[in-house]
Order: C-alpha cells, then sequence, then structure tokens
C-alpha cells in the first residue's frame, strides 16, 4: 500500500486520537496524506469537498475517514478507492454520523463499542458484515510509571450530571480537574495515584473511554464504574481494574486504599503489563491489516 489519505481533526499536538495514531502509521511505515475536515471544509459546499478529496486521493490508495461528524456521503462520489470509517464517538449517544453511515459507501466499518454494533445492527443492518468494534488505547510515548505521587485521586474527564452525583459522596478523597490538555492533562495524571472512571451516561454504559488508557500508561491505578464485560476481556484488563457498582462502594473503595495504600501494587503491576498491549501503535497495526485486506 503506497500511501492513505487519512481524513479527521489533525489540529491537536499531543492529544487526541488522531495525533498519536498519525505518529503510529508514520512509525509502522503506513505514509498518510493528513487532511483535517473541520479546517479545510468549512463553509465549503458537498461538490467542492468533493473536488478536494478527489484531487487529494490521486496518489492513495485507501481513504481512512475518522470521526467525520455532519459530513454527508455525497463528498464520496466518484471515488474509486477504498472507504474505511472510524466513528470514534458512541452512535447511540450521536447522530451525527447517520447520514454517512445510510449510505453504502464503505469498505470497512470501526465502531467504539459493543453498544454502538448494536446500533448498526438494528439501524443500519445494510453495514453489520462489514462492521467490528475498534477500541481505544494509550500513546506508546506517554507511558510512565513512577512512584512521584502527590495526589491521593484524580477525576479529569467532562463532569456530567450522572458524574457529579457518582463523584459526590466521596469529593473530598477526589481532586476534580476539567479543560486541561496535552502535556497539562498527562502530567495530571502522573501526579495521581488513583483514576477514577464514571461512564458519562446510563446510554452508554460500556464505553471504554480512552481516559481510562491515558491514566494507566501515566501510573495511575484505575477505580472505574462496572465496565462490560466483553471489552475487559478483550483488553485482558481483568486484574488492572478496581470495579465498583455504586458511588458508596466507590467512597468505601478510596477508604481502604488510602488506610492500605499497599494493596495498589499488585494493580500497578497488572496495570504495566496491560497497556503496553494497548497503545494506539497496537491498534494500527490492527488497522494497516483491515486497509490491507480491503484494498486485496
Amino acid at each position: 500500500m503506497r500511501k492513505i489519505l487519512y481524513i479527521g481533526v489533525h489540529s491537536h499536538v499531543n492529544w487526541g486520537a488522531e495525533y498519536w495514531l498519525s505518529k503510529a502509521f508514520d512509525d509502522l511505515n503506513i505514509k498518510c496524506e493528513l487532511l483535517d475536515y473541520r479546517k479545510e471544509f468549512n463553509k465549503l459546499s458537498n461538490k467542492q469537498i468533493n473536488t478536494i478529496i478527489n484531487s487529494r486521493s490521486k496518489e492513495c490508495d485507501l481513504i481512512f475517514l475518522q470521526r467525520g461528524d455532519y459530513l454527508f456521503p455525497q463528498i464520496f462520489n466518484n471515488i474509486n478507492i477504498p472507504l474505511v470509517f472510524w466513528s470514534t464517538e458512541p452512535i447511540q449517544l450521536k447522530n451525527d454520523v447517520d447520514q454517512l453511515l445510510n449510505g453504502s459507501i464503505f469498505s470497512w466499518v470501526f465502531v467504539h463499542s459493543y453498544s454502538c454494533l448494536e446500533r448498526v445492527r438494528n439501524k443500519f443492518p445494510h453495514l453489520i458484515q462489514i462492521t467490528s468494534v475498534m477500541h481505544n488505547a494509550a500513546p506508546k510515548e506517554m507511558i510512565e510509571f513512577n512512584n512521584d505521587k502527590t495526589c491521593f485521586a484524580v477525576f479529569n474527564r467532562n463532569q456530567s450530571l450522572r458524574r457529579r452525583l457518582w463523584l459526590w459522596p466521596s469529593s473530598k478523597m477526589i481532586t476534580r480537574i476539567s479543560g486541561r490538555y496535552g502535556d497539562d492533562y498527562f502530567n495530571d495524571l502522573k501526579k495521581s495515584q488513583i483514576a477514577i472512571n464514571i461512564h458519562f451516561s446510563n446510554k452508554n454504559l460500556d464505553d471504554f473511554e480512552s481516559g481510562i488508557f491515558e491514566a494507566m500508561a501515566s501510573g495511575c491505578v484505575i477505580i472505574s464504574e462496572r465496565l462490560f464485560e466483553q471489552t475487559v476481556t478483550d483488553l485482558a484488563m481483568t486484574g488492572a481494574i478496581i470495579q465498583v457498582d455504586s458511588p458508596s462502594e466507590l467512597k468505601e473503595k478510596l477508604k481502604l486504599l488510602k488506610s492500605k495504600p499497599k494493596i495498589l501494587t499488585e494493580y500497578i503491576e497488572n496495570s504495566k503489563v496491560a497497556i503496553r498491549n494497548n497503545t494506539w501503535h497496537e491498534r494500527a497495526f490492527e488497522m494497516q491489516k483491515k486497509f490491507q485486506e480491503v484494498c486485496n
């Protein structure tokens, strides 16, 4: 495969899946032509966007579209190379890619979770035979385990009402951070012994967010609201994550770990193994195999 046209959000530096995945593709000698659809397609007609894609894809063997919110299938008219789509947001929460999924333009579709796969089965059955789950991952470059921890527990995700209700009983033991990205985001994690994960919504209780991988890579022990068993099995993380079923159980678990910090040691050792098998380089290798398959 000579080159892929990688359409995504490429304006982020030191954060975001596109940033780390592009670096992984480069390390695997997958040459990429990067096209930032949010920046370059702004205020253009579908016909103008189609002209850009046709021009930029002339020397490419495949188009890889990531996220793609509010794009229309018409922008891929007259494209004669395979088109692979990765819907990185939970499609049971957001319908901004429904117009793409309604079409018959894709050679393969990766979705965010098993509940997303179920929605494809129910809403877009024409795609079910060419759809699979692609899990999030951690940047290999950011894996760092150290003992210089100055914060006991951190929650640094968007704070939905559901999350606030979960965190409230344990609020005195958890440092809440939001709106920090890139190096600042990772530095906050590196200072913390524990990172808390709570699902954003009742509609995506099988979500396994990138924040779990990033926190684990930063040397945090993960305490999470109950995760989807199949995903934990896929990722071989059963012994690396402490799971709880209620806000009160979260509080009790934090109190236990604060009084007996040595319990964290086993989880840290299991995390070291688990995270090294779940990097963006691993995902890039999986994608490369699918790219080659659909090109053939």
